[in-house]
């Protein structure tokens, strides 16, 4: 995947990248009309909960879990130099911090622009068009970075990658689940106990819904 980003930025083609968690594979299944945008976009699997519905789905798990916070340094690592770098989202002093971080950890990368997830969408796609990068990483949260990225990508053929909640933990706005529990395949629940209120349905109702719609699908195709 590291490989197909990096040469879609060297050959300057258009790509859209989105991380499936369950969130956002509920949201496309409750909305057809992201579910139709989602379709012009590379899709890879985020998060035990979409294992799971794969299991259901084909009795088979997904080889590897992605996400952009694992994924996207991966790919700067492995960016040439002179590398333009957009990144839209997050609040005013994340964006700032993010960006900077970045200048410093990437210092053959030119961080070509920086806004804020709260100046207004359609300044945000004009700006993005007018600073040309060659990256555009959208922090946003699903499904509004995927519906941005739709729409900035129609103005910049650039490649967009939705990277949620990255520039928090760059910036050290956010602690990220300590290592041991990644391994056990256990952000989710680091997640959930700082932010129940937010994520409780996210983990629960949702995926409950989206197993009950994979159970239907295959009930269908028998009958």
């Amino acid at each position: 995947m590291v490989k197909d980003i990096v040469a879609a930025v060297r050959e300057h083609r258009a790509m859209r990248v989105a991380f499936a968690n369950t969130h956002l594979l509920y949201c496309a299944a409750r909305d057809p009309g992201l579910a139709r945008e989602l379709k012009a976009f590379c899709i890879v699997n985020d998060g035990v909960g979409v294992d799971l519905l794969s299991r259901i789905a084909t009795g088979e798990r997904f080889p590897e879990n992605l996400n952009g916070t694992d994924l996207t340094p991966r790919v700067l690592d492995a960016l040439p130099d002179g590398s333009r770098i957009f990144l839209l989202g997050a609040t005013p002093d994340v964006a700032v911090a993010a960006a900077r971080r970045i200048a410093e950890r990437w210092p053959g990368l030119l961080v070509c622009g920086v806004r804020d997830g709260y100046a207004g969408l359609a300044e945000a796609i004009e700006e993005v068009a007018r600073a040309s990068p060659d990256l555009v990483l959208v922090a946003m949260g699903n499904p509004l970075q995927e519906r941005l990225i739709a729409d900035c990508s129609r103005r910049r053929e650039s490649v967009f990658i939705g990277v949620g909640a990255l520039f928090d933990f760059i910036a050290g706005a956010a602690p990220r689940a300590p290592a041991a529990w990644r391994r056990l395949r256990l952000e989710w629940l680091f997640r959930l106990l700082r932010e129940p209120k937010r994520l409780w349905r996210r983990y629960t109702i949702e995926v409950l819904v989206l197993a009950a719609l994979i159970c239907r699908e295959r009930f269908m195709r028998r009958a």
